[in-house]
């Protein structure tokens, strides 16, 4: 699907610090099939904590059906936690992530659908990080949930999400609310995922990164 004027001005806006996010230590990891069992729920724990976070920060905003969109079917923290219980591995307890990723607040539709661009956006290189998993998991969707997305409502889901983007965005000012949107997004996963804490890489997946940079 070639991208419309807004989703090609969203990715413009927030190309370099997308880019900047594939170099995050226990992200390249994960991309290079170098993760166990340990770090691999260490980082799903930390995804946990931030689509926790923008879920609830989205169900808090304007709503988004008159856009076509409809939050519900479209969470995925659930998935997270289905994947960790798959590991054997709790969601909550030692370990657990600590509270929820802070968003900036959405104050309006446009902000709130640039959020979900940010999050829906994700499920697009999620596959292919699965099929990183494959030296770890056995096969099948058991373990790597969250990275399959939406499964076979993938591509509906995601279609959907570019119409909305694009009829709001005809207005510049939506879109210029949707890009802060977006932008502020893509940086609370930043300082989220660099964050110390659980998820954080160790020094094996740190060394990987800087070696890519």
């Amino acid at each position: 699907m070639s991208p419309g004027p807004t989703r090609a001005a969203l990715q413009a806006a927030t190309g370099a610090i997308h880019e900047r996010l594939h170099g995050l230590p226990a992200l390249a990891a994960l991309a290079a099939g170098r993760l166990d069992r340990a770090g691999y729920a260490a980082l799903l724990r930390r995804f946990l904590g931030f689509h926790r976070g923008a879920e609830a920060t989205l169900a808090r905003a304007p709503d988004l059906a008159p856009w076509g969109i409809h939050l519900a079917e479209r969470r995925r923290a659930w998935l997270i936690e289905a994947d960790l219980a798959t590991l054997g591995a709790a969601a909550g307890g030692a370990g657990s992530v600590p509270g929820l990723a802070p968003l900036p607040v959405l104050d309006s539709a446009a902000r709130a659908l640039g959020c979900l661009y940010v999050t829906e956006g994700s499920t697009l290189g999620g596959r292919q990080l699965a099929r990183a998993l494959d030296g770890l998991l056995p096969p099948g969707e058991a373990g790597r949930r969250f990275l399959l997305g939406h499964g076979a409502r993938h591509a509906v889901l995601w279609r959907e999400c570019c119409a909305a983007l694009e009829r709001c965005g005809a207005d510049p000012g939506r879109r210029a609310a949707m890009l802060e949107g977006a932008a502020g997004t893509f940086a609370a996963f930043a300082a989220w995922f660099e964050a110390p804490g659980p998820g954080a890489p160790g020094p094996e997946a740190q060394g990987m990164a800087q070696g890519m940079l």
